[in-house]
């Protein structure tokens, strides 16, 4: 384990909010299947309720070459002995993971969710460049210990946010979106959707401010479609759900109030650092225009003119 791991360890248990209590190295398997299988994995740390309503078991993916290794220890651990109905597992990945290593470990959180577990993957540090990471991760531990490198609060607050159900369907819960690959699949499913008469027709004609960008496609989306997720309520019989839809996100944006642009806008720069810029200062006018085009009149500009919401880009 790197240095930076032991001080999220040792900051975590130190900031664990009130209610709460935060441990670290727990074992997720019994001592007899440990032996059976031959492998005995800790989770890196155990966030649990103090009146036994939930735990969240997160493992922190600082720059794992196969942080998929982690999903898949859990994953095992699963089948054999099933996780209870409070149990939550959480992958925190920091910016020092490969762009395709780490979408590749949020898209095992869909399998995850296919044989029953509550699987969530989020960012870890995510303001700090992979520059800085790994740095951090080198610093010897008595060094790290004595400076101010994050605030522990704020990694908490995320890891338990993404977990927290903002609404409900007949199939599905509601989280937030937990990670720029899920912002990004959203952006596309929205782009795919109001291409549709269907989609076209849930979503009608709304005015927006915010848009995210996906650089990778080079389309926009409204970030109140891209900050949420629906999630099955059981293990999936069939392709599980990977995307807000739009006949969902039409019904909750009529019927549930938590579901708000303003707490979207909050979460997608709060919690994930995605930057808000102007449209002009953002050097995507003429991009956002050619895009606005095809999908005019579904979408109306604010008055105050649109602002784009995109990921960080580091050097």
């Amino acid at each position: 384990m790197g240095n930076l791991a032991r001080l999220l360890q040792q900051r975590f248990r130190e900031a664990a909010p009130a209610g709460w209590s935060s441990t670290a190295e727990q074992r997720i398997m019994s001592a007899d299947l440990e032996r059976q299988l031959g492998f005995a994995p800790r989770a890196d740390v155990l966030l649990a309720r103090t009146d036994g309503s939930q735990r969240i078991w997160i493992e922190f993916e600082i720059s794992r070459a196969d942080p998929v290794a982690n999903h898949a220890k859990f994953a095992a651990a699963h089948l054999f002995e099933p996780r209870a109905a409070t149990d939550v597992f959480v992958s925190m990945v920091s910016s020092h993971v490969v762009y395709g290593r780490s979408n590749l470990a949020a898209s095992a959180v869909y399998l995850m969710r296919a044989v029953g577990m509550s699987a969530f993957q989020t960012s870890l540090l995510p303001t700090h460049s992979p520059q800085h990471i790994a740095a951090l991760n080198q610093k010897p531990f008595d060094e790290l210990l004595n400076g101010h490198h994050f605030d522990p609060g704020q990694e908490i607050e995320r890891a338990i946010a993404i977990t927290r159900t903002m609404a409900v369907d007949p199939h599905h819960r509601i989280h937030f979106a937990a990670n720029l690959f899920e912002v990004m699949v959203n952006v596309n499913a929205w782009n795919d959707a109001i291409g549709t008469p269907a989609g076209r027709a849930a979503w009608g004609q709304r005015t927006v401010t915010y848009f995210v960008h996906d650089p990778r496609s080079g389309l926009f989306a409204p970030s109140k479609y891209c900050a949420f997720v629906p999630v099955q309520e059981a293990a999936a019989t069939s392709r599980p759900v990977i995307a807000m839809d739009m006949e969902t996100y039409a019904s909750l944006d009529e019927s549930e109030s938590r579901f708000d642009g303003n707490v979207a806008r909050r979460h997608l720069s709060g919690r994930l650092a995605m930057q808000e810029v102007r449209l002009e200062a953002s050097g995507l006018g003429d991009a956002f225009r050619r895009w606005l085009k095809g999908v005019e009149p579904a979408v109306r500009l604010h008055p105050r003119g649109p602002v784009v919401m995109r990921a960080i880009e580091w050097d």
